[in-house]
């Protein structure tokens, strides 16, 4: 009789490609799927031995009777590039069923970067200099394997990073062709050392001055390692349609993999445009490989910026250097508080973060609803009191959006989250269940499962999430972390070193 990891049973499996839902048990061992078969139907060979699977038993036997069995989420818009060290648990991603992290979003990564100056927004949402400390994404990898997470992680090279590095920290300018090649020539080694992409974030200082040109020439050279671009966009508000186009010209014409980060439409007046930018999507995606992702709230949040207040119903600060202590409160009752200016007031707060009420729930919806959009959480771990999205993102799509609003399906809600990510991302042998692919895996409630992370207590478990696997072990049970750290750094299609 031959003995194997995990046994779990009796589920209702959602695949990860769309498909309908069936009912399987699911054998794990070393890491991976080794067999998905119908609980009464137990010969099955197993591909790696030959013999059938009627006759073993398990080291850990898990009944999933009347819940689901799905791959396990990726979550493609992430800031956790530090946090998988400073809390390796990742409870607020393993908690919501998360098992892959992709960092280095909106222009700014961990690394590579070993600038010791000043830096402009939003770098410092990673963290102060200490944190900077991986020349190399090399270095990066090295110490992740040396100290994992429970999660696995894939970092994309920031845009920001690189230019403030190649400009000596004078980015309030376009680069010049010399230091757009030192860019390009920082850009490969990343790539060769494991990198999966290249992420921008426009509408920020950092970057704000680079022209669309300066982006094309560090794009065009992605799809030579198969890497993903990545893009907060120049606008989400007044000149979304205009930074949408700016995008597809920058698909098309390097014909690179594209991604456009947290779709959404700012201000009350741009309210209704996202009808005209996933028709433009939808028409540049014949030609193009052009996707986006989005969460599922109508507030955002980042640096506390003035060009971002002026267009928000409602600011709540998050962090503040200088006030430790202010973390939630609304920025008009400080304004008062300290009898200053909106703007004063922020110079004073500054640097700090904030939440932006200041999106459309049918925008939302019809952004979530678009066909293969995907679902990130851009939640910003280092915030004092963090958006409720970096607790609760995906519990919120398959309670709120799919059970209870019949947005889409529960195995388009899944798919979302796994199979169409893992394709666009470029992550070998995960986002779907099948045999020879890596056991990342959720087991859930689906009459239950739903977010409790609100903007007053947004540090909440989410319920529903019954088990989670990474790499074949057990991270999450009985609502609370594991010991176990099996997550490993994922590299990119073409990793070299």
């Amino acid at each position: 009789m031959h003995t194997y990891d995990v046994h779990i049973m009796n589920g209702e499996v959602i695949d990860g490609t769309g498909a309908p839902k069936f009912k399987s048990d699911i054998v794990i061992d070393n890491g991976k799927i080794i067999a998905v078969f119908p609980p009464e139907n137990g010969d099955v060979r197993d591909p790696s031995e030959n013999h059938f699977l009627s006759n073993f038993k398990a080291k850990y036997t898990l009944d999933a009777e009347n819940k689901i069995i799905s791959p396990g989420f990726i979550d493609v818009h992430t800031h956790d590039d530090d946090n998988v060290f400073l809390d390796p648990t990742m409870s607020s991603k393993i908690s919501q069923g998360v098992t892959t992290c992709i960092a280095g979003n909106c222009g700014i990564s961990l690394a590579p970067f070993s600038y010791k100056g000043d830096v402009p927004a939003p770098i410092a949402l990673l963290g102060k200099s200490e944190v900077f400390r991986f020349p190399r994404v090399k270095d990066y990898r090295t110490e992740f394997e040396d100290k994992p997470s429970t999660v696995n992680v894939a970092l994309l090279t920031g845009h920001s990073m690189l230019r403030v590095e190649a400009m000596n920290g004078e980015f309030e300018r376009p680069a010049s062709k010399h230091e757009i090649n030192k860019m390009v020539d920082c850009l490969k080694t990343a790539l060769e050392d494991g990198s999966i992409g290249l992420s921008t974030g426009l509408a920020y200082p950092a970057a704000n001055d680079a022209p669309t040109s300066e982006i094309i020439e560090l794009a065009k050279i992605l799809p030579e390692f198969d890497g993903v671009f990545t893009t907060h966009m120049r606008n989400e508000a007044i000149d979304v349609i205009k930074s949408v186009n700016e995008t597809i010209k920058i698909s098309s014409s390097t014909k690179v993999r594209t991604v456009i980060s947290h779709h959404k439409c700012a201000g009350r007046e741009n309210w209704g445009k996202s009808k005209t930018t996933l028709k433009l999507i939808e028409e540049a995606k014949k030609d193009n490989f052009l996707d986006l992702d989005c969460y599922p709230y109508t507030a955002s949040s980042t640096m506390l910026l003035k060009s971002f207040v002026k267009r928000a119903d409602k600011v709540l600060v998050t962090w503040s250097d200088n006030y430790p202590d202010i973390s939630g409160e609304d920025l008009n009752d400080l304004s008062k508080k300290f009898d200053l200016s909106i703007d004063k007031t922020i110079d004073k707060l500054y640097p700090a973060g904030a939440i932006y009420f200041q999106m459309d729930d049918e925008d939302l919806n019809r952004i979530l609803m678009f066909p293969g959009s995907m679902i990130g959480s851009d939640g910003i771990p280092g915030d004092r009191h963090p958006h409720p999205r970096l607790w609760g993102t995906f519990p919120r799509v398959l309670g709120k959006y799919s059970r209870e609003m019949k947005l889409f399906p529960l195995e388009e809600a899944v798919y979302k989250m796994t199979g169409k990510s893992a394709e666009v991302f470029g992550l070998k042998s995960r986002g779907t269940i099948d045999v020879g692919n890596y056991a990342d895996l959720v087991i859930f409630n689906p009459d239950t499962i739903i977010d409790k992370a609100s903007y007053k207590s947004p540090k909440l478990h989410s319920e529903g999430i019954e088990s989670v696997f990474v790499n074949g072990k057990i991270v999450w049970e009985n609502d609370g972390a594991t010991n176990n750290r099996p997550g490993m750094f994922l590299p990119g299609k073409d990793f070299i070193n």
